[in-house]
């Protein structure tokens, strides 16, 4: 296996070439792309934030919209959804959807779903899915998978994705220890089709081996990647683990969160974390807050160390800890990754502005400084807690635009979940 002893983790976050003096490049940078942000969603009543996403999930101009309203972190209510055909210029009605927060014998449970992706091999609309478990202050989190045949309208039952020996969850015992102490995982951010045909799904907090506190961590410091192969005999998909790879709390605090993969030009496969200056915990890492990366030569089944991830110069950015997609225009054909940089250390989560869209050098799977762009960044009359993050992103089939649906958490200083939904529109240059 790739994971390193706990000793020899702290090796795998170099800390670089410090940061180019002078301004941003974000401050200097002929921009990439110009930006429309508009109104999409207001806030329903104080204290409660929009939420929208939005999707493909056919092979033409099929879309799915998910709307939400958030008042308790991360839990998402009066949910639900609706389906164009023509690309968002006529909608289907509204259908509920069930509560994020559900309940098994009286104790708690989150369930959802997250990243979809249509597959014309299966003609099937693939989705991860979430179960996580509060207990005892530490967060159990386990991936799952379902298909569809109508576009989401309805799903089949989610199949566990294991990478160790471990029981079914037991709707009657909902902590079960064994259950909960086998195949952690988080879903990643995304599910894409590699050219050698096989759909990849990376997960963040595993469990790390190597890890002496890997049982008390409030989340799990390991990561790998899931490959599904369809099987057309069995009308299903077959799915095999990666190896895992690990960081020490000293490099992430919170371990290797919500990764995002991408496949390259050479086929090679890049993921990229977002990491964690602090935990919840009250440990602090001896790094400074970044985004880390990994490269997989071999579709996903390992991966290099978890290392630093920087411009393609070789300097050092700032990142918080914060929410990230990477996307291959259609007509560029160039690979764009989108997140917050900041000028300054941050911390934790802190602060989650600019909003900026780069350029990834695929040779040197790094950001090309020259063309980091912001797309959003805090004004002077608005609260240092504003954030711009939490967004879903697509191309327009049609017009070949970038548009992100974001959530303003903060914009309100009195409070965080008065947040209405932006929707922004990027041309490229």
């Amino acid at each position: 296996m790739l994971c390193l002893g706990a000793m020899n983790l702290m090796l795998l976050a170099p800390v670089g070439r410090a940061p180019v003096e002078g301004p941003p490049p974000w401050q200097v940078n002929q921009p990439i792309v110009t930006v429309r942000k508009e109104l999409f969603r207001e806030h329903p009543r104080p204290g409660a934030a929009a939420i929208v996403g939005v999707s493909y999930v056919g092979p033409a101009l099929e879309r799915r919209e998910v709307r939400a309203v958030e008042f308790r972190d991360d839990v998402h209510s009066e949910r639900s959804e609706r389906w164009s055909l023509d690309n968002g210029r006529t909608w289907s009605a509204e259908q509920p959807l069930a509560s994020t927060d559900v309940y098994y014998e009286g104790q708690e449970v989150w369930e959802g779903g997250g990243a979809d992706l249509y597959d014309p091999v299966s003609g099937l609309l693939v989705g991860v899915w979430l179960r996580q478990i509060a207990l005892d202050g530490l967060y159990h989190n386990f991936t799952y998978v379902h298909l569809s045949r109508d576009l989401g309208r309805t799903w089949s039952e989610p199949r566990q994705l294991r990478y160790e020996a471990g029981v079914d969850f037991d709707p009657a015992h909902p902590h079960d220890p064994a259950f909960l102490q086998a195949n952690e995982a988080y879903f990643g951010s995304n599910l894409i089709r590699h050219s050698n045909g096989t759909l990849i799904n990376c997960v963040a907090h595993a469990s790390a081996p190597h890890d002496p506190s890997n049982a008390s961590r409030v989340w799990k410091m390991g990561s790998l990647c899931f490959i599904g192969r369809w099987d057309p005999a069995a009308a299903d998909y077959t799915w095999e683990a990666g190896e895992r790879v690990e960081v020490s709390p000293e490099v992430s605090a919170r371990g290797l969160m919500e990764p995002e993969v991408a496949e390259l030009r050479d086929g090679r496969l890049l993921v990229v974390w977002r990491g964690s200056t602090h935990g919840w915990d009250g440990s602090v890492a001896k790094s400074p807050g970044r985004k880390l990366f990994s490269l997989s030569s071999d579709g996903g089944r390992t991966l290099s160390p978890p290392a630093e991830w920087r411009y393609a110069d070789g300097t050092s950015f700032y990142s918080p800890s914060s929410y990230h997609r990477m996307i291959r225009h259609s007509v560029t054909g160039k690979l764009y990754w989108v997140g917050n940089i900041c000028a300054d250390p941050p911390v934790g989560n802190s602060p989650r502005y600019p909003l900026v869209i780069a350029e990834v050098d695929e040779a040197q799977a790094a950001l090309r400084r020259e063309t980091v762009t912001a797309i959003d960044d805090r004004r002077p009359d608005q609260p240092a807690e504003i954030q711009f993050s939490n967004f879903s992103l697509l191309e327009d089939r049609e017009t070949h635009a970038l548009e992100l649906y974001l959530t303003a958490y903060g914009e309100d200083a009195a409070n965080t979940f008065s947040a209405n939904c932006y929707r922004y529109a990027l041309t490229l240059q």
